[in-house]
């Protein structure tokens, strides 16, 4: 019995946000009495006697209880309701909790964007009061419409319909996006809209860096803000919820934004509500004449209506069945309406639509049949016709073939060009036929061949994206299928763009079927593209899947590895440090030297983030040494690892050292190919050098050459970088002003980027400069935010640094500053830096960048 008096705790089952869990986190914490000191204790004792070595701070403890989570650390949960329970037998839940609400959010977080409205159908009929309407309300200046109606209905079609006719017009041609929004999806929840606005945001022209750190809020105010004056339409399809779409909507007066649900969605009053009913008589009559012909639906009409009136006037359902009947010269409408009635007897899906999509299906040849069948398999939401061609063992040529047949009979949508998609109804109907009628054996085959297909692809798309990246070199067989041409950067990433969400849903089936390779490879070589692209969230699922299921540990290594750079972007330095750890103790158990090569190089950035330069120097040596060794000197790995153990030498005050190992990653970047993110990062580590050894006019020539390199690329981190390096050269050229004025610029786009570790090292310099420009209580607002976000990152250094600034500034201005001087000194000294060997409280030259 807990404190509280209630005899039994609350349980975390039902939950289906990160939030949920945390509320139902803090009803257990109040069931049980404890104090937040006491869950501290009790994690730091049970951790300590399980021998973890990551001790969890008081802080963070404390945010894990608290509300407006949207991120748990599942080990920290189950270590709370473990201390909390006191009885491991009711642990469990929380973890499988944990796993269930994170695996709905990642699913949620997957969404494919498109930058073109999908192609209105061919033949478009009835709906004109609707089409007039929608048409006269755009020109009076509405311009958000929200379609209603149930499944099967016609929203989408006449969505699109009415877009292109706007794009005909000359409305929306400077821009378009569409994406599904999986309201009512079998088989995956909603889409997340903070994902949707990551892909909008992305189309736009905005850096996935720049978007990955935005919260919701900060997302519609920067989609807004770039749709104001945009001549647009946005097809937001299969709405479920009304939260789900108004972050979405631009409040551009030139933008049309259509969103089509099965809900009929309240919201502000400019918004135009259009609710679909099915088809009139006389619509379901036209819509028959128009594909089978007029002629045959003229010679029986009485027939004709009773086969719309059996569907229910249903116009997916009406169009199911005028595509069977198309095919079916030698049947009379009569013949059709009896299968039709005969098929009632047997529903699965409601109404009209199981019937009338039986009819075409049994119409069907055997083939194409078992093809539809097949296409119910594919995880992803669309597809391909390469992986059409994998799934049913076909040429890419025949299956094209089929696929045109399955549309005219409306059982597959044209989606984005070259795609394809199943409509929700026909993939329920199709995987219930599959279950009925294809023996295990073949669907495995044929899942099988799919998963091998985008094993395969994403290899080769991994080495086009990136030549000089080793990831592409995992030994992928391949399977003999037909693939796209990958092998230009720009086809390699117009390809993993298109598929990133198929690739994430390919994973996810591979490991729930038990195939641990196509997770493992597919994780480890889509990782730099992913990485390098800012879609962290992709990644860390990806990674996450591949760390379960691994079943060897060279395998096991890799996916250990990539997850902990996934963690260190997302700021995580503590759960990166351990996933750094565990891949090298496995590659060292395998022999892996390569491998044990590149975890050495990211077991030495924990050592660097904590001040420990000595044995960060060292990894770093050991790391570059066995690179070497094997002959992998032309990998990204051996260009910032000489990068870092630059810098490890830097901080101990070694600059011309720093220098040489700076050269050399330079010289190793360029042999990458030209213009690589890892030729502008050593650009600026060589003027970064230059600068503390007193050259400015070289450590100018080379942070010029980095920004405009940065530029170039969209690398927003370096191009903040460099900027902050010029920043502090105008400093140590006594032009406090000039500085001050770069680094301001820098700061701003390390905030929209969300590398926090950057922006405190730029919010100390720029405290810097302002000081020495005299601005001393900005100087003093700068370093104490740098400060606080130090402490949370456990940068010793920069904590330190923070210290020293808020020092000077406290003493130009007059007040006291001993205690920060007394602060800064123990930290410098303790880390063996040359801070530490200056006098306490002198302050350093302009042109250091410490």
């Amino acid at each position: 019995m807990g404190r509280t008096g209630r005899t039994a705790p609350p349980e975390p089952g039902g939950a289906r946000t990160v939030d949920e869990l945390a509320a139902r986190l803090r009803a257990l914490h109040n069931w049980s009495g404890v104090s937040y000191r006491e869950i501290h204790r009790r994690v730091l004792a049970a951790r300590r006697q399980r021998g973890t070595a990551e001790l969890p701070a008081y802080n963070t403890v404390y945010r894990c209880l608290q509300p407006q989570r949207s991120r748990l650390d599942v080990e920290l949960v189950v270590d709370i309701a473990a201390v909390l329970l006191q009885d491991e037998s009711l642990v469990a839940p929380w973890r499988q909790a944990h796993q269930v609400v994170v695996g709905r959010a990642a699913d949620a977080a997957i969404v494919s964007v498109t930058d073109s409205i999908p192609a209105a159908p061919a033949l478009f009929v009835g709906r004109s009061a609707e089409v007039a309407d929608l048409l006269a309300a755009c020109e009076s200046g509405t311009t958000q419409f929200v379609l209603g109606g149930m499944a099967g209905v016609g929203k989408t079609q006449l969505a699109r319909y009415v877009a292109h006719r706007l794009l005909d017009a000359g409305l929306g041609n400077e821009l378009q996006l569409a994406v599904d929004l999986r309201g009512f999806d079998p088989q995956r929840p909603p889409a997340d809209p903070a994902a949707v606005l990551d892909g909008f945001l992305r189309r736009l022209g905005v850096p996935g860096s720049q978007v990955h750190c935005l919260d919701l809020a900060g997302r519609v105010r920067r989609f807004r803000q770039l749709m104001a004056d945009r001549k647009a339409i946005v097809l937001l399809d299969n709405a479920a919820t009304e939260d789900q779409v108004w972050p979405l909507l631009s409040a551009s007066p030139h933008c049309v934004t259509l969103v089509t649900s099965r809900y009929q969605l309240c919201g502000p009053p400019d918004v135009r509500s259009l609710a679909l009913d099915v088809f009139s008589p006389g619509e379901s009559l036209e819509l028959l004449s128009g594909v089978v012909g007029e002629r045959a639906i003229a010679d029986d009409p009485v027939t004709a209506a009773r086969i719309a009136r059996l569907v229910g006037h249903l116009p997916l359902a009406l169009a199911v069945v005028a595509g069977r009947v198309t095919e079916s010269a030698d049947w009379s409408l009569r013949d059709h309406l009896e299968r039709l009635t005969e098929h009632r007897e047997r529903l699965r899906l409601d109404g009209g639509v199981e019937p009338a999509l039986a009819l075409s299906y049994e119409a069907l040849p055997s083939e194409r049949r078992q093809l539809l069948r097949l296409l119910a398999l594919h995880p992803g939401r669309d597809f391909d016709s390469y992986a059409a061609a994998a799934l049913s063992a076909q040429s890419r040529e025949e299956v094209l073939h089929d696929l045109a047949e399955l549309v005219r009979a409306s059982l597959v949508q044209p989606g984005a060009p070259g795609r394809f998609v199943l409509h929700d109804l026909v993939r329920v109907f199709a995987a219930d036929r599959s279950r009925d009628e294809d023996p295990g054996s073949l669907r495995r085959e044929a899942l099988t061949r799919l998963l091998d297909h985008y094993r395969w692809t994403a290899a080769q798309a991994a080495a086009g994206y990136a030549p000089h990246e080793g990831s592409h070199r995992v030994m992928v067989v391949n399977p003999g299928t037909g693939y796209p041409p990958v092998e230009t950067r720009e086809e390699a990433k117009a390809w993993l763009d298109a598929e990133r969400a198929n690739l994430v849903a390919v994973v996810r089936a591979a490991a729930d079927s038990g195939r641990p390779g196509p997770v493992t490879d597919i994780s480890t070589v889509v990782h730099y593209y992913l990485d390098t692209s800012g879609y962290f969230r992709e990644a860390e699922l990806m990674h996450d899947c591949a760390v379960a299921v691994a079943d060897d540990d060279t395998a096991l290594s890799r996916a250990w590895n990539n997850l902990g750079c996934v963690y260190w972007r997302l700021g995580r330095y503590a759960d990166g440090r351990d996933c750094y750890q565990r891949a090298l103790e496995l590659t060292r158990r395998t022999g892996n030297r390569v491998g044990t090569g590149k975890c050495l190089g990211n077991v030495a950035l924990g050592h660097f983030r904590l001040g420990r330069y000595p044995e960060a120097i060292d990894c770093y040596r050991q790391a570059l040494a066995i690179l070497e060794e094997e002959g992998e000197t032309l990998i990204s790995s051996a260009s910032t690892t000489r990068g870092g153990l630059g810098w490890g030498l830097l901080r101990i005050g070694r600059y011309a050292e720093a220098l040489a190992e700076f050269a050399q990653g330079l010289e190793t970047a360029r042999l990458l190919g030209e213009n690589t993110f890892e030729e502008a990062y050593a650009l600026t580590n060589v003027g970064i050098a230059h600068e503390h050894l007193g050259c400015l006019p070289k450590a100018t020539e080379y942070g010029v050459a980095a920004l405009a390199l940065s530029r170039r690329l969209g690398f927003r981190s370096g191009e903040s970088d460099s900027l902050n390096l010029l920043g502090r050269i105008r400093l140590a050229e006594f032009d406090p002003s000039a500085a001050v004025e770069y680094q301001q610029r820098a700061l701003e786009l390390t905030i929209d980027t969300g590398n926090r570790s950057l922006g405190v090292e730029i919010r100390n310099d720029l405290g810097a400069s302002l000081c020495a420009a005299g601005r001393f209580g900005e100087a003093l607002e700068e370093h104490r935010l740098a400060l606080v976000v130090a402490d949370s990152l456990e940068d010793r250094y920069e904590i330190a640094r923070a210290h020293r600034g808020l020092a000077e500034a406290l003493d130009r201005r007059g007040e006291d500053g001993a205690e920060h001087v007394r602060l800064a000194s123990a930290l410098f000294v303790e880390m063996g830096t040359p801070e530490g060997r200056r006098t306490a409280g002198a302050p350093a030259k302009g042109r250091r960048r410490d």
